[in-house]
């Protein structure tokens, strides 16, 4: 009787370990991920803040808005903005 309830709780105890290994493995991907995310986010916009300094020196240096669009990446209402 004794020796079944250890063998019960024991049982118990790896499932709550396997169950706790799981969802930390979970959340740990999942910060991964979200962190991987930003990250390649952060460097888009820091592209496009960079497109858009490049567009707005090109515009003050009287460079044609085609050949601005052409190197810069960006749209012809972008640049516009910029003005």
């Amino acid at each position: 009787m004794i020796m079944k309830q250890v063998e019960e709780r024991y049982i118990s105890s790896e499932a709550s370990k396997m169950a706790y290994r799981d969802i930390k493995n979970s959340v740990d991907t999942a910060k991964r991920e979200g962190i991987a995310e930003g990250m390649e986010k952060g460097m888009e916009l820091g592209m496009n803040q960079k497109a858009l300094d490049i567009a707005r020196n090109m515009l003050a240096d009287g460079i044609d808005i085609n050949l601005i669009m052409k190197y810069s990446g960006l749209t012809q209402e972008q640049i516009e903005k910029l003005k």
